[in-house]
This record gives structure tokens, C-alpha cells and sequence, in this order.
């Protein structure tokens, strides 16, 4: 004979063949699992009580934490599940606590776990692929904002409502229903809101896509053995991170754990501004306001390999080649301390469009400032004096099969 085992608290979740359900929708006498404990349980109403599980004696009617501390949200949630089976059940599959894949979004986690989930059978023209319906009563420390992106992006709306709004007595669907007809509703649905609405992000909101550069890996000190490719949005207001798996998919992250360890004044030497009014660190938090050390070394067309100690160009001695009518530098030659690569930077185009140019040797400083105002190409490679060997190059780090081969580069573009 089983024997009732009554706590403080009542079940509103159970599973059945696997899947969770709720009171509501199971009948009397119809046994289910505890998530929780892994006990039996049955449904039952009793009088001027929601209908819950309650456990019985067998071997797992031990003491169980299912229905304590989160039996409002459980509570809550169960509501929520009979209102959009009553609204959706004939077209949808109705889910609690169910994961709803991101995984096709740049953002941090592959999964949402949404705690009530309407998947419609064919594409909904105002919900899309199916109504997340999230309680705020125990999981409060949800991000709103970025959660709110990644179902929209998924193809899911979503609506956020307050556990003490659910167990109302009047509560049913027509109360989600109206959080989307409110201009300041918590409801958010794929005919009417878009993702890039609800990220930090400025390149996703203004241009629909992540601006995504390239983390050198020369400038990981770390060494050859331990890098991993991976870029960064280099947009305000954004840290992700993509990394390149080797079957040709991308991970994505906010942290910094595969970035360069070193501090952002390294960047010192190695970065020329048109200006040096600001100390360092303030221009660099006027360029970036986060991630500068990794955002700097993708943007920063100066910052090249070379065989220095921090794995790139410090540049050191300076001439003026050209200057402005206040005698303010704009064409200005540099040399790495460390290296025979000259740096050619022009600043007489308006603010965005400077011209940085490599050399493997000093140029001639007889070519005008209309010369060094263009952009010369890529490699196949940089100048090198005829005269001398060179066993690699500067820019792209390219060697020599041949010791007695000099890397030259293509000279169709050098003036006459």
C-alpha cells in the first residue's frame, strides 16, 4: 500500500517518458517522475490549492528538494504551460525548461533554456519557429537584453512576465497575448522586433554583422605552440570573440583567455599617432573602450611581424618628410628598433584614410609627398637593397628554399 509523503513544499514539475510536464496535464492516477529525486509521483487537486505531484513511499520517497524554495517559479511556470496549451496545443509542441539551439549565433553560449516554449509545426508569420515565455521570479540574474538577442536571432520570440503576474486568478494567454500589443511590452516577437535592437555591439546594430579582425598570432608571447586563431569585433561596446575550429566552424566567446598577456602600454612603441597630445592610455580608451590590447593589434595597420622580443615593430628614430602650414608633421619616417624595416606614415587624408607604408630599406626620400599619399600593394614583397641577401620578409615573414636568392618586390609601381 503507498503511503503519501507531504513536505512544505508541492512539485509542480514531473517527468513523463522523459519529457517534463505539469500537473494540469496529466490525470489522476497517471504516474510521473521526479526530476529532482527520481521518486514516483502523481497528480492531484485538492481544495483551495493549485493541482501539484505529490511523492509516494517507494525507494526514492526520500526527503526531496523538489517544490521547496522554487515553488513559486515552478508554480508559475506550470500556468504558463496549460495557458499556451490551450492557445497553441492543436499546432505546437508545448515544452518547460526546454533548450531552445543558438548555436548559429555569434554569441557566447550554444543554448538558451527557456522555461516555457510553444515550437510551432510550420513558421509562425508573427512568432516565427516558436514563443519563449521566461518567468522572472528565481531566475532574475537572466541577461534580459542578450537573451532577448539570441532568440530573436534563433528565429524564436519571446516574452518576459513576472511570476506574481501569472498566479493571478485572472491570468491566461490573452495576459502574454498583451505584453506584444503594448508599445512598452515585454513581449517580443519575429514580425516586429529585430535582434540587432538588443545588443551592445554597434557594427550588429548599425550594419547587421560583427566586425570581425583578425588577432595576429606573431603578437602572442605565448609561442608557436600555443596559439589559437581567432578574431575579434573590434565595434564599441563589444568583446566577442570568435575562435577557428579546425572542421572549419567558429566558437564563440567574451573572454580574453586566448589573447595576448601582456599590458596595453607594450602597444607604446609600436603604434604611431598622428598626434601625441594625450598620454597613451587616454588615446587608446578614446580609440576603445574595452579589449584595446586585442582590438589595437587587429586594427593597427603599422603593427607587423618582426623578429624583435614582443614579436612586432617597435618603432624608434623619426624624420619629417612633409609638414602642414603650422609646421605640424604629417609624412614622417620611422625605423624599427629592432629590425631594417622602415615605416613610411602619411597623415595628409582626411581623419580614417592614412597611409602606412613598409620598407625593407630606407626609401628615397627624392619620391614627393604625392607618392607616399598612395598605397602601395601587398607583398610579393617590400623593397630590399639589390645588393644584399635577405633570408625573409618583414612584412609577410616569408623565407628563402635558397640562401643566395634575394627577396625583391614587384617594382611596376615605383616611380620613374
Amino acid at each position: 500500500m503507498l503511503t503519501e509523503m507531504f513536505f512544505a513544499g508541492m512539485p509542480f514539475r514531473g517527468r513523463r517518458d522523459g519529457r517534463p510536464v505539469v500537473p494540469a496535464i496529466v490525470d489522476d492516477g497517471e504516474e510521473v517522475t521526479c526530476p529532482v529525486c527520481g521518486g514516483t509521483m502523481y497528480p492531484r487537486s485538492a481544495p483551495g490549492k493549485s493541482r501539484h505531484f505529490y511523492h509516494v513511499s517507494d525507494d526514492a520517497g526520500q526527503r526531496c528538494s523538489n517544490g521547496g524554495e522554487s515553488e513559486t517559479h515552478e508554480r508559475a511556470v506550470a500556468r504558463v504551460e496549460v495557458a499556451l496549451h490551450q492557445q497553441f496545443g492543436e499546432n505546437a509542441r508545448i515544452e518547460t525548461e526546454v533548450d531552445v539551439d543558438v548555436a548559429e549565433v555569434p554569441t557566447p553560449v550554444t543554448e538558451r533554456r527557456g522555461d516555457a516554449l510553444a515550437t510551432f509545426d510550420d513558421w509562425n508569420p508573427y512568432f516565427g519557429e516558436g514563443l519563449a515565455v521566461e518567468v522572472q521570479h528565481s531566475h532574475e540574474d537572466k541577461d534580459v537584453h542578450q537573451v532577448t538577442h539570441d532568440y530573436l536571432a534563433a528565429g524564436y520570440s519571446v516574452v518576459w512576465i513576472r511570476a506574481a503576474t501569472v498566479l493571478l486568478d485572472t491570468f491566461n494567454y490573452d495576459t502574454i497575448g498583451a505584453e506584444f500589443e503594448q508599445d512598452d511590452g515585454s513581449g517580443y516577437a519575429q514580425r516586429t522586433s529585430k535582434a540587432s535592437r538588443f545588443t551592445n555591439c554597434q557594427a550588429l546594430l548599425y550594419d547587421g554583422e560583427h566586425a570581425w579582425e583578425r588577432v595576429p598570432p606573431y603578437a602572442h608571447p605565448r609561442g608557436q605552440d600555443d596559439l589559437i586563431t581567432y578574431d575579434i569585433c573590434t565595434a564599441q561596446g563589444c568583446e566577442l570573440r570568435r575562435l577557428h575550429e579546425p572542421d572549419g566552424s567558429y566558437t564563440y566567446t567574451a573572454s580574453d583567455e586566448h589573447g595576448p598577456d601582456f599590458p596595453l602600454k607594450a602597444l607604446k612603441n609600436a603604434i604611431v599617432r598622428e598626434y601625441d597630445r594625450d598620454p597613451f592610455w587616454k588615446w587608446a580608451g578614446s580609440q576603445y573602450h574595452s579589449a584595446q590590447v586585442e582590438k589595437l593589434l587587429a586594427t593597427r595597420p603599422e603593427i607587423e611581424h618582426c623578429r624583435g622580443p614582443k614579436g612586432f615593430h617597435e618603432w624608434g628614430r623619426r624624420e619629417t618628410l612633409w609638414t602642414n602650414h603650422s609646421d605640424q608633421p604629417l609624412i614622417e619616417l620611422r625605423e624599427c628598433m629592432y629590425c631594417p624595416v622602415r615605416l613610411v606614415t602619411n597623415h595628409r587624408g582626411r581623419s580614417g584614410h592614412s597611409t602606412f607604408c613598409l620598407y625593407g630599406r630606407e626609401p628615397d626620400l627624392d619620391w614627393d609627398d604625392v607618392y607616399f599619399q598612395a598605397s602601395p600593394p601587398e607583398c610579393d614583397h617590400y623593397l630590399y637593397d639589390e645588393d644584399a641577401i635577405e633570408d625573409y620578409c618583414p612584412k609577410c615573414g616569408a623565407t628563402m628554399e635558397s640562401p643566395n636568392t634575394t627577396l625583391r618586390d614587384h617594382t611596376s609601381w615605383i616611380p620613374p
